[in-house]
Parts: structure tokens; C-alpha cells; sequence
């Protein structure tokens, strides 16, 4: 047989007005009072700010001032660039994390390009039977081949946050 289960909220009296309140109404409250204090927070903050930013296909945890290696942007060294996928920021008091961006209207990544150049050099190494044919060592032909890719650095000039879309989403 099955069973019914029967879905019941809490009834809590409040002792100053005598009304109702469900625990939907208390976490309506207690919503509006920590977007509340966020964005007092967000206002009066002159602490430093991280944020976690996406670029082109990697995240990176970054702080005013920060120094990150990207692959390649075809950007001339000096432009200024706006990071528009964040993901999450936050200071010593507060995190506003995205699901799974932040709007572009309440958080803005700012960063200058410093330099563009080559990445790390790599040595590839390949072995086996369907290795490319290089030299014979043992029993399997082995392949070594050798990469760099194209790298920009950029410096993070300013994380800026506002509580413009925070209220509600």
C-alpha cells in the first residue's frame, strides 16, 4: 500500500503582533535583512576585493594588482580590457557567488594588457606503435616533438561592485 504524506508547515505566533508567520515569511526576512547588510557592506567597503574570473576556458583567482598569464588575446600591450565573466567576488566580510555568472551591471573586472609572448617551451613525448616514426628504442618507435603557445599577460587594475542588481534574483 502506499502512503500519503501530508506536507505540513510550522505555525510560529509572533508574541509582538499576535499575527502568523510561516518559515517562508522568516527566510523572505532574514533574505531582505543579509541583502541588507551586503549592500551596506558592499557600500562603506574600502578593504581589498578578489574575485574569480573566466578567460577564455580557465578560471583565475585574482586581486587588484594581480598578474595572470592567458593564452592568446590578439590585443596591442597598453589596451584595457573588461573581464565580463565573473564567477564570484568577494572581501573580508562578504561573497557573492553567481550561478553561475554575476551580472555584468553589479560587478566589473577591469585588467591592461602588459605583454604578449611565448609560454612555457614543452617537450612532448610519444610512444608506441602508432607513434610518428622518429627514432626506434627497445621494441616501439618513439617521437619527440617540442611546443610553445602564445601567452598575454595581464594586470588587474580594478574590481569594482555594486548593488545595483543584488536586491533581488
Amino acid at each position: 500500500p502506499q502512503m500519503k504524506y501530508e506536507h505540513r508547515q510550522a505555525v510560529v505566533s509572533t508574541q509582538s503582533t499576535g499575527e502568523e508567520e510561516t518559515p517562508l515569511c522568516r527566510a523572505t526576512a532574514a533574505r531582505h535583512q543579509t541583502v541588507s547588510a551586503v549592500s551596506k557592506e558592499i557600500a562603506t567597503s574600502r578593504t581589498d576585493k578578489f574575485a574569480v574570473v573566466h578567460v577564455k576556458g580557465n578560471q583565475f583567482k585574482v586581486s587588484i594588482n594581480d598578474v595572470i598569464q592567458v593564452d592568446n588575446l590578439d590585443l596591442d600591450p597598453g589596451t584595457v580590457i573588461t573581464l565580463d565573466k565573473v564567477l564570484l567576488v568577494g572581501s573580508l566580510n562578504y561573497t557573492l557567488i553567481g550561478r553561475p555568472l554575476l551580472p555584468a551591471s553589479s560587478v566589473t573586472v577591469t585588467a591592461l594588457v602588459i605583454e604578449r609572448g611565448r609560454g612555457p617551451y614543452l617537450k612532448i613525448y610519444n610512444s608506441g606503435k602508432h607513434a610518428q616514426r622518429q627514432f626506434f628504442w627497445g621494441k616501439t618507435w618513439h617521437h619527440v616533438s617540442y611546443h610553445e603557445s602564445l601567452t598575454t599577460m595581464l594586470r588587474i587594475t580594478n574590481i569594482q561592485v555594486s548593488n545595483a542588481d543584488l536586491q533581488e534574483t
